[in-house]
């Protein structure tokens, strides 16, 4: 099998100019030298060939001896989670085994009386099922996190209002739990990680890679822990680590494989990388499916017009993406056949993110600046 790493073209082949990305990657440096993380690892790809890479600062800051962020190391990926649990979703629907429409009662016989519910798959996957947008699941008293979402009351009419929800995403990996009888971790590997060769990717990492990951901190749930291969997410973390929202923990080439695998299946046959989808069931993870007037997401990704989605001045309207809290990004613009991947550990900084959402724009713009 063909190495991600190894499919590299010179930035001019790729109709990038070298001046163009090397401001790119000042930029992710500049965001190590003014604390806004203490690692970053990177990645530009352009049909599905890397253009351009990138690592700085120290992993596991104050470690002895010190381990530098390297293309090998390991990040928490928060919410760059729900994108794979669509991609679940939208495999298991094209298998006939769900579709859209269906209902949560209709998988989880034990929600018919709650809330949610009359809610659609559909509503789960695009944040339009009126649930609230988060929750502290880990303080339930009521015996597990799903029966705390259960008790929930609904904020809005489902379909009307588009609220970024983890709560939906929970519920999307319970059931498809339910619909395969497999844990949601060991269903990403058979259906994701292992056909891609994504040998780095999973949840609850080993110990004999705890060495390799990102450290993060500032968890509200552990005050005061450094967390090295804990979920920084706290919901998640309640749950075992293994959730449809948060919990994923990647590198920066296997997420590579994932986006050549998504975003150019064509280009992935040299490579020997599988398409994780059919044609037209990629469709409904590449472009919007709800009303532009609440808001723009597809079955898993940021669509225009969501602000959620950074994609800053330059890039097109076609263009989805995904972050994650813990400062995790991927970025595809289907026009240009521009992929960035940005891959960081800024929650070991106290600060709210504003300095890391403005990051991710100026990178955005810097790459598509860079675009010949």
């Amino acid at each position: 099998m063909r190495a991600i790493e190894n499919c590299t073209e010179s930035p001019e082949q790729l109709g990038f100019t070298k001046e163009g990305l090397q401001l790119a990657d000042r930029i992710v440096r500049g965001g190590w030298e003014s604390g806004i993380y203490p690692a970053a690892v990177y990645l530009i790809l352009r049909d599905g060939k890397i253009a351009a890479w990138g690592s700085v600062g120290e992993a596991q800051p104050g470690s002895d001896p010190a381990r530098r962020a390297a293309m090998s190391t390991i990040f928490d990926m928060a919410s760059l989670t729900k994108p794979i649990t669509a991609t679940l979703l939208l495999q298991h629907a094209e298998r006939g085994e769900l579709h859209l429409g269906m209902r949560v009662a209709d998988f989880l016989p034990e929600a018919a009386e709650s809330p949610c519910g009359p809610l659609t798959l559909f509503q789960l996957a695009t944040h339009t099922s009126g649930l609230p947008p988060w929750k502290p699941l880990y303080k339930t008293e009521r015996g597990s996190a799903l029966e705390e979402i259960f008790a929930t009351e609904l904020e809005a009419e489902p379909g009307r209002r588009y609220a970024y929800c983890d709560l939906g995403y929970i519920l999307l990996g319970a059931i498809l739990e339910r619909v395969t009888g497999q844990s949601l971790g060991k269903l990403a590997e058979n259906m994701i990680f292992e056909p891609l060769g994504m040998s780095d990717t999973g949840f609850c990492p080993a110990e004999v890679l705890l060495e390799r990951i990102a450290a993060t901190s500032n968890c509200p749930m552990r005050e005061g822990k450094t967390l090295i291969g804990e979920v920084h997410d706290a919901n998640a973390h309640s749950m075992q680590g293994v959730a449809g929202h948060a919990g994923l923990f990647s590198t920066a080439p296997d997420m590579a494989r994932f986006a050549v695998s998504l975003f150019h299946p064509e280009d992935a046959k040299p490579m020997q990388i599988p398409p994780l989808l059919r044609p037209l069931t990629r469709r409904l993870a590449l472009s919007r499916q709800i009303d532009p007037a609440i808001g723009g997401h597809s079955i898993g990704w940021f669509t225009a017009p969501n602000g959620m989605l950074p994609r800053g001045d330059l890039f097109s309207e076609r263009t989805i993406g995904h972050t994650g809290f813990t400062g995790t990004l991927l970025l595809h613009d289907p026009e240009c056949a521009v992929t960035i991947i940005l891959l960081t550990n800024r929650v070991c900084n106290p600060e709210d993110g504003a300095r890391m959402i403005r990051l991710r724009r100026l990178l955005a713009n810097a790459v598509a600046g860079a675009v010949a």
